[in-house]
């Protein structure tokens, strides 16, 4: 566990860094900026690591937020203090590299209906029902979050809102802890009984709703796809081959065609999802349920 004595940060219970001031605006200061994010103390997670950000992590964030402000007018109510401290930690610090992305997610996310942004009420209960592909999973073998898809499908225009919200609580709470946001996190695809992926009725917001899972700032350790048939792997390596165009060659050898039993070893027994014999972690179903 890092301990940093000087300038270490405090986060609260849905990870937002703890500053002395209010909302920041366009022109405010850098000395402003840096009193926002704050260097006194830290808190105890019950069952996760202790996240206590080090001083270089926190002069990351003031920068990003200085030039979010400054070079494109966004403010705290368009990124709130948490998720620009997950996405500057993803990106390594890589200051520019950070900001670039939050610009070109927030781009995404107007063409999506989410004009608004990312504020700092993460919990959006209107989105509940679009948590419906998140398999409750525990953690993995080296004690960090992992990200469990089971099947999926299209997203209608009409809940692509309600989508992408559920997405950013997700993506959020499987980041709050020290271990798995400094080491990334494991993804399985379950693709069980999903052979009508290449011809499922199209939406007409494919594109844009892969540019935004896409424009997500992660670190995936591995990306491993079960349950593909031979008519559902050769569309997938076929939409990876177009990705490819645009992902890092670095990303595409993470990703792994696996079969569950393989996938299985990967996690504690309690860990992985009811559907696969295990206890989800402990985690509840209930925000899972459509109903």
């Amino acid at each position: 566990m890092i301990d940093a004595e000087q300038d270490r940060q405090t986060v609260d219970s849905d990870g937002v860094p703890q500053g002395k001031s209010g909302h920041l605006q366009r022109g405010d200061t850098a000395q402003t900026l840096a009193s926002s994010f704050g260097d006194s103390c830290h808190i105890h997670a019950s069952d996760e690591e202790e996240l206590v950000y080090t001083g270089d992590e926190v002069e990351a964030m003031k920068q990003v937020r200085t030039k979010l402000l400054e070079e494109h007018g966004i403010d705290k109510a368009k990124v709130c203090d948490a998720f620009l401290a997950v996405a500057t930690i993803n990106c390594k610090l890589r200051i520019e590299d950070t900001v670039n992305k939050i610009v070109k997610l927030l781009g995404i996310m107007k063409e999506l209906d989410c004009e608004d942004g990312i504020d700092a009420d993460l919990w959006k209960p209107a989105a509940i029902h679009e948590l419906k592909s998140f398999a409750p999973v525990g953690k993995c073998n080296n004690g960090c979050h992992a990200q469990w898809i089971r099947k999926g499908g299209k997203v209608t225009k009409e809940e692509q809102r309600n989508h992408v919200h559920a997405c950013i609580m997700f993506y959020l709470a499987n980041n709050r802890d020290a271990r798995t946001l400094r080491n990334g996190m494991l993804f399985v695809f379950d693709l069980t009984g999903r052979d009508d992926m290449a011809t499922e009725k199209r939406q007409g917001n494919e594109k844009l709703i892969q540019s935004f899972y896409q424009a997500l700032p992660s670190r995936p350790q591995s990306i491993n796809i079960v349950g593909c048939s031979f008519l559902l792997r050769s569309f997938i390596n076929a939409s990876i081959k177009v990705a490819s165009l645009l992902i890092k060659q670095k990303m595409l050898a993470r990703i792994h065609f696996s079969v569950m039993d393989d996938v299985k070893k990967l996690f504690p027994e309690k860990s992985l999802p009811k559907y696969c014999g295990g206890n989800g972690g402990g985690i509840g179903e209930r925000a899972m349920e459509t109903g």
